[in-house]
């Protein structure tokens, strides 16, 4: 009977936390729908998982604070560096902040890691404006 017990606690444990993680995000999804950007952050920030560096990036987004934005998306990115979603948000980020070499490196990692043909042709229009920006 103990020997039980100390296998279903942790499973117990983890199924918890996985539930918490999950409905975390799926609350921080609705506050950053409903605009609630700052209800969002400080949720995100409540907890240290490395997860949330493309959640905090997205509210930051919202918020218009695209350097704090950066500071997140970039932390995803060191994690995952040809994910197409932590590219995309680099580019985006780096538009906005006018650094459009950096925005253009980040288009060119899109265009070659997708596969979705619109976000190729939307890879390719960013890159030919950046590249009459940059001349």
């Amino acid at each position: 009977m103990k020997q039980m017990i100390k296998i279903i606690l942790p499973i117990i444990f983890l199924a918890t936390q996985l539930l918490f993680c999950e409905s975390l995000t799926e609350q921080v999804v609705k506050l950053i729908n409903a605009g609630n950007y700052d209800e969002a952050i400080k949720l995100l920030e409540s907890t240290e998982d490395q997860q949330n560096d493309v959640l905090l990036s997205i509210a930051y987004i919202g918020k218009k604070d695209f350097k704090s934005a950066k500071v997140f998306a970039l932390q995803y990115w060191l994690q995952r560096e040809n994910d197409i979603l932590a590219n995309y948000l680099l580019a985006f980020i780096s538009e906005e902040l006018k650094e459009y070499d950096t925005a253009l490196i980040y288009w060119e990692n899109v265009l070659k890691n997708t596969k979705e043909t619109s976000l190729k042709q939307l890879a390719k229009r960013h890159i030919n404006v950046l590249k009459r920006l940059t001349k």
